[in-house]
């Protein structure tokens, strides 16, 4: 249990953040996410998985039933740093191609940030 999880510790509040959002082409999320931990500090982000069948997708020529399974990615990004964020996720990300994923902002009114604990090195 970290310190900020303990009765009577304080978490640290962000009053002014946001939430940026992916929909990415299925197995892409992880190498994303890995950059945004090792190039740029940020521990906020999460992915899971979702079905579906897009519009433009190239299932849908095939019939009705035949579903796509798409990454969600998700980052919480103070708001004074979500600008530059967002324009970075969306090149590393490779949003710039066809087919290549959706992004978009919302903002939040309150969140709470996410530490990692100084944890003593593995041996291997």
């Amino acid at each position: 249990m970290t310190d900020a999880m303990r009765p009577g510790k304080a978490m640290t509040v962000i009053d002014d953040a946001r939430l940026i959002t992916c929909i990415l082409p299925k197995g892409t999320a992880y190498r994303l996410q890995q950059t945004l931990i090792e190039e740029r500090g940020i521990h906020s982000v999460n992915f899971h998985r979702a079905r579906g069948v897009g519009r433009f997708s190239p299932l849908t020529k095939r019939g009705i039933g035949e579903q796509q399974e798409k990454e969600i990615l998700e980052v919480i990004v103070p708001a004074e740093d979500a600008d530059e964020l967002f324009e970075y996720i969306f090149f590393n990300g490779e949003m710039n191609h066809a087919h290549g994923g959706i992004i978009y902002m919302t903002g939040l009114s309150k969140t709470t940030r996410m530490v990692m604990p100084n944890l003593p090195a593995e041996e291997v």
